[in-house]
């Protein structure tokens, strides 16, 4: 829910930074000609081998019919959803100094982007972990975040794609029996000189098999997508081996797909991208660009080695007062609204008090402020004490 402010400009930003942590879009970065080559053990080579000029996936939107509107843009999608994670784009970002706990932060964000590797985010609920990700993807003009949320019931292939042949055996059938209420002949795609009947029916499956978050960030692109695998300790004990595969191959094999290789060599099918699709060919998907993933945690979850040497890991706390003045203000129009700072100071000596609260509970405290009193310059004590009596309950407690 935070949008931290990134590096002041007397602070020292090391020149291997990609990433600054401003949160706001980099005018002029190509991050696929600035970012050096991945490690040799980190290349896929991935292409759509699709008889197309370009070899990548575009996520960006494509035009509607002619007489009907066209899907939102990408760019419009991805500006949408950052806004409503960190607030609105501001032309000059503010300014954070760059101390010891965020440049330990920032180190780790950037190795995870140079090496190619997952970034692991634990930390308690509400600190910006998620966030985190769309500040990536924003600053670095990256498009829309791909999320993934993990549930107790979450499989890889879940994330990967979805396919429904319940309802493509429905339509067949209703299909059939129109033909023939109609006096139609029956169809007979799958007998006599059926080739190109058979092609037809296995691209089909197009409208019935869709590419989920986890299986759009892996097709090959120009330059890497941003991945969220949120809540990750939610899911059941085998997820973490099995994502294993996956970012060790930067690739995966849709089963339903490569079955039909034979009579539809390449089949178009939809992604999480809103109104795009994309060929894939044999089945087979690879990376070009290992995304940027950032998988968050909210506990202390145990994790096998053989994950942890693959991942990066770093821990999220509340951020200090000047981050949250940031945060606030990036959330409010780029300006700290009036009584944002004694609630900023009494939400820190909460928290320093033991109370496990989140960033958005504060968010909420200048908001109410500023609904209920926009012409005040600011809350008294008793309101900033009834406020957070109010709306700062501990995360742990019982509701009620």
């Amino acid at each position: 829910m935070t949008a931290h402010a990134g590096p002041g400009p007397t602070d020292s930003v090391p020149e291997w930074w990609v990433f600054h942590g401003t949160g706001q879009p980099r005018a002029h970065l190509d991050l696929a000609t600035r970012l050096p080559p991945p490690p040799q053990w980190r290349t896929y080579g991935g292409a759509l081998n699709s008889g197309s000029t370009s070899p990548f996936y575009e996520p960006s939107a494509p035009p509607g019919e002619p007489g009907e509107p066209a899907e939102p843009g990408e760019d419009a999608v991805a500006t949408a959803e950052s806004a409503r994670h960190l607030g609105p784009q501001h032309p000059r970002p503010g300014t954070v100094p760059l101390g010891p706990h965020r440049k330990h932060l920032l180190d780790k964000v950037n190795a995870a982007i140079h090496l190619r590797r997952p970034l692991l985010v634990t930390g308690p609920p509400g600190v910006g972990k998620s966030s985190l990700a769309h500040q990536i993807a924003r600053e670095l003009n990256l498009g829309r975040t791909l999320r993934w949320a993990v549930t107790s019931r979450s499989t890889v292939g879940d994330g990967l794609y979805s396919y429904d042949p319940l309802t493509q055996i429905h339509d067949l059938n209703l299909e059939n029996a129109h033909r023939r209420a109609t006096g139609q002949a029956p169809d007979r795609r799958y007998a006599g000189d059926g080739d190109a009947h058979l092609r037809s029916s296995a691209e089909s499956i197009s409208r019935y098999l869709a590419l989920g978050p986890l299986g759009t960030a892996f097709l090959p692109t120009r330059a890497p997508r941003v991945l969220l695998i949120d809540d990750f300790d939610l899911g059941d004990f085998d997820l973490p081996g099995d994502l294993l595969d996956l970012f060790e191959n930067g690739g995966y094999r849709i089963p339903e797909l490569a079955r039909l290789a034979g009579v539809a060599p390449t089949i178009e099918v939809a992604t999480d991208d809103p109104g795009r699709t994309v060929p894939v060919a044999h089945g087979e998907v690879l990376c070009s660009a290992f995304p940027i993933t950032v998988l968050t945690c909210n506990s202390g979850r145990d994790l096998s080695p053989a994950f942890m040497r693959r991942c990066i890991p770093v821990r999220m706390g509340l951020p200090d007062e000047q981050e949250l003045l940031a945060a606030v203000a990036g959330h409010f129009g780029g300006d700290l609204p009036s009584g944002a700072r004694p609630l900023v100071t009494e939400f820190l000596e909460r928290s320093g008090s033991g109370h496990e609260l989140a960033i958005d509970q504060l968010l909420n405290a200048v908001h109410l402020v500023g609904a209920l009193g926009p012409d005040q310059a600011g809350p008294g004590g008793d309101q900033v004490r009834e406020l957070s009596e109010l709306l700062w309950h501990r995360l742990t407690e019982s509701p009620g």
